[in-house]
């Protein structure tokens, strides 16, 4: 089960191990928490219109993946200013922390996962809306307790994130001493033209995407994640796995 608050999200981080997956037949799982509002459109869609465009774009890209078990709610995403045509909006830390822990709980519930993904404690580059969305799943399985015995993993680089601040994220310091590094790599060099395709099904954050290949090109083929449930003893290095 994947859990990730915005449209684009799976498969930037785990678009190859969700069509291995699919391919393997196991089943997978996803919940978004918002529809993806206060991204760039690159004038293909009105601000108020923007929600329902990056849903569908979502669904495509999932559906290209093999994912069955869709869920996808309305909360509202960090908006950073109001250059975008909508308000300013601190995006899904404004929710109450036990509201969205008790939702999160009740997905997983129902989906009964043997294997949770998710943003770590730093949100990768340290947006708001990545580390809401890590420390409400880290509090839902608080409130499951041992009902659910599911293994953690968040997504997880080499190297902590560099980019520039930006209002309302993490501090580079924060990001830094937040990172956590891979323990267990997929290798999806076989599933790289389904993950493209995926990708492509995001038109409206059609930079993003750009910008991705441009600076990680190697995370294309190459998935790599920290398991943070149960804990993992460091080693000489992350294992390569089959799936999570």
């Amino acid at each position: 089960m994947l859990i990730v608050p915005h449209p684009d999200d799976e498969a930037f981080g785990a678009g190859g191990l969700l069509a291995k997956m699919a391919d393997a037949g196991r089943a997978t799982a996803t919940l978004h928490l918002t529809r993806g509002r206060a991204g760039r459109s690159l004038g293909l869609a009105r601000p108020g219109e923007l929600a329902a465009l990056r849903e569908g774009e979502l669904r495509a890209a999932l559906a290209t993946l093999g994912v069955a078990d869709v869920t996808v709610w309305d909360e509202h995403d960090y908006v950073p200013d109001a250059d975008r045509g909508i308000d300013q909006h601190a995006g899904l830390a404004s929710l109450p922390s036990a509201q969205i822990a008790e939702r999160v709980a009740a997905e997983i519930d129902r989906v009964a996962p043997k294997a949770i993904v998710t943003f770590g404690p730093n949100g990768a580059n340290g947006h708001p809306d990545h580390v809401a969305t890590h420390r409400a799943v880290v509090a839902a399985l608080g409130l499951l307790g041992a009902q659910h015995d599911v293994r953690l993993y968040a997504y997880a680089a080499d190297v902590a994130y560099e980019g520039a601040a930006r209002s309302g994220f993490l501090s580079a310091e924060e990001i830094l001493r937040l990172h956590l590094p891979p323990t267990h790599v997929v290798e999806v060099d076989a599933w790289i033209e389904t993950k493209l395709a995926a990708l492509a099904c995001h038109r409206s954050q059609a930079l993003s995407v750009l910008e991705f290949m441009r600076r990680f090109p190697r995370r294309l083929r190459v998935e790599t994640f920290h398991r943070l449930r149960p804990t993992t003893e460091p080693g000489n290095g992350p294992r390569t796995v089959a799936w999570l």
